[in-house]
C-alpha cells in the first residue's frame, strides 16, 4: 500500500500515487470501458467493493472502506482511535477544538460533492470503473466530474479505496435517462392515500408512531413501515453510522403525517410521479432518499426509501408511487 510519509512534496506524492494506481487499476480500465458505454444512466459497479468492505454513499458517488473504519457524516465531528476514517462532506476528524490529534498511520478519506475542476481539464489521470479521474497539482486530491465528486486522501490504503469508486444508488435513482418498471412479482401496498410497489418478500409493519431515533443515515427498520404519527420523543444514542460504517438497509418508511418542515423550493429528481407532487431532498444523504409527497385533498407526507445495492429497486419503488382511494 502507498503511504504519505517523510517530507515528500505534493508533486512527488501525486506521482508516487499515480504509479501505484496504474498497477492496481489497469485491469479495471478495460472492464470500465464496457460500463462507460452504458447510455441509460449511471451504473453501480457492485464488484468494486472488496470482500469484507462496506460501500459508503454520498451524493452521486460511492466508495468502499473496511467495515472497521469510523464514519463521520456531513456536519459531524469526532476523534479517537481508528485504523481508518471516511469523512463525508463537511464532517471533520479530530478538529483543533477537540484538543486531540489524529493518530499517526490512520487512513483518512474525505468524500465531498459539488467540487469541480475549473478551466481546461485536459486528459484524465486514470479511469476507475469507467469513471474519468483527474488529479490536479495539489496531491493527493482527485476529482470525478461525472459524479460531481471530490476525494482527498492521507495515510495508507489510498489506491484500494480509490479503486472502489463507482456511481451511487442515489445517482441511479435520480438519473433522468434511466427507465423504471415495476416487476410483476412485486406486491402493491396502500396507505394514507398513496400506493406503491415493493418486493414481495419484504415484511410489512403498521405502526402508530414512526420508528424512534430515525436519521437520514440508514433506515431504522428493514422492509415496509407504515406510521400514522411522529416518533415518540425518546433519548437517542449517537447514530451508529457516526461511529463506524454500517450496512445500508433496504426498505420504505411512510410517515403518513404532515412533515415538521415543509418542502423547500429546491428539489431534485422528478417533480411529479403519477398525480403526486414530489419533492426529493437535495441533501446528498448517506443511505436514505427523503421524498415529500403532496396532492390536492391529501395531507402532505414523507416517504423514506433505503438506498442499497445497484439502486434499481429503490428507483422502481419511487416511480411506482401513485394516489390511492384507500
Amino acid at each position: 500500500m502507498f503511504s504519505l510519509t517523510g517530507r515528500s512534496t505534493p508533486r512527488a506524492c501525486a506521482l508516487a500515487l499515480a504509479i501505484a494506481l496504474c498497477g492496481l487499476l489497469l485491469p479495471q480500465v478495460a472492464g470500465g470501458a464496457t460500463q462507460g458505454a452504458v447510455t441509460n444512466g449511471p451504473v453501480v459497479d457492485q464488484a468494486a467493493t472488496p470482500a469484507g468492505w462496506l460501500p459508503v454513499d454520498f451524493g452521486n458517488a460511492q466508495i468502499s472502506v473496511p467495515s472497521s473504519w469510523s464514519l463521520i457524516t456531513d456536519g459531524a465531528a469526532s476523534c479517537g482511535t481508528a485504523s481508518g476514517v471516511i469523512i463525508l462532506g463537511q464532517g471533520s476528524w479530530c478538529p483543533p477544538g477537540m484538543g486531540e490529534s489524529a493518530a499517526s498511520g490512520t487512513s483518512i478519506v474525505t468524500l465531498s460533492t459539488n467540487q469541480s475542476l475549473s478551466g481546461d481539464r485536459g486528459r484524465p489521470s486514470t479511469v476507475v470503473n469507467g469513471i474519468p479521474i483527474y488529479a490536479p497539482s495539489i496531491a493527493p486530491v482527485y476529482w470525478a466530474p461525472s459524479l460531481s465528486a471530490r476525494l482527498s486522501f492521507s495515510g495508507p490504503q489510498q489506491p484500494s479505496v480509490l479503486a472502489s469508486l463507482t456511481a451511487s444508488p442515489r445517482a441511479v435513482v435520480l438519473a433522468q435517462a434511466r427507465t423504471a418498471t415495476t416487476p410483476s412479482a412485486w406486491r402493491w401496498i396502500a396507505s394514507e392515500g398513496i400506493r406503491f410497489a415493493v418486493p414481495a418478500t419484504w415484511a410489512l409493519a403498521r405502526s402508530t408512531h414512526a420508528p424512534p431515533c430515525g436519521t437520514d443515515i440508514v433506515l431504522p427498520v428493514a422492509g415496509v413501515t407504515l406510521a400514522r404519527e411522529p416518533a415518540l420523543p425518546l433519548p437517542c444514542p449517537l447514530p451508529e453510522a457516526e461511529v463506524r460504517a454500517v450496512p445500508q438497509v433496504g426498505g420504505v418508511e411512510v410517515d403518513g403525517f404532515k412533515p415538521s418542515s415543509l418542502e423547500s423550493t429546491t428539489c431534485v429528481g422528478p417533480r411529479t410521479i403519477g398525480s403526486l407532487h414530489v419533492c426529493i431532498s437535495p441533501t446528498p444523504g448517506y443511505g436514505v432518499l427523503v421524498v415529500q409527497l403532496s396532492a390536492l385533498g391529501m395531507t402532505p407526507m414523507t416517504v423514506k426509501i433505503g438506498m442499497t445495492g445497484n439502486g434499481t429497486v429503490a428507483r422502481s419503488i419511487l416511480h411506482s408511487l401513485r394516489r390511492s382511494s384507500t
